[in-house]
């Protein structure tokens, strides 16, 4: 199937379609998804990679804008600092210890 020659919607409901068929066979072979130039594919959003689950919390406005501008200056998603930040306390905070 050709990406490039469909619509964006039918385009993002194969690439969703496609992350469930990987997802259920359990392979390892990357997920992209074509770039709507036809240059380089670009990454599966997180949205639609199976990897990846929403997760929401509740922040004061202030540390979430003081963050955020932080993240954009240092170009890199919000999404990455919680992964790093959950990850090292879950390393310093390994159930083996106790």
């Amino acid at each position: 199937m050709v990406l490039s020659r469909l619509g964006t919607k039918a385009r993002n409901e194969f690439v969703v379609k496609r992350a469930r068929k990987v997802s259920k066979t359990g392979t390892n072979e990357p997920l992209v998804k074509a770039a709507s130039n036809g240059d380089q594919p670009k990454p599966l959003a997180k949205s639609a990679d199976p990897a990846f689950m929403k997760f929401t919390t509740y922040i004061k406005k202030t540390t979430h804008r003081a963050v955020k501008m932080r993240m954009v200056g240092a170009e890199r998603e919000m999404s990455e600092l919680v992964e790093d930040l959950l990850s090292e306390w879950l390393k310093e905070n390994d159930s083996n210890e106790h």
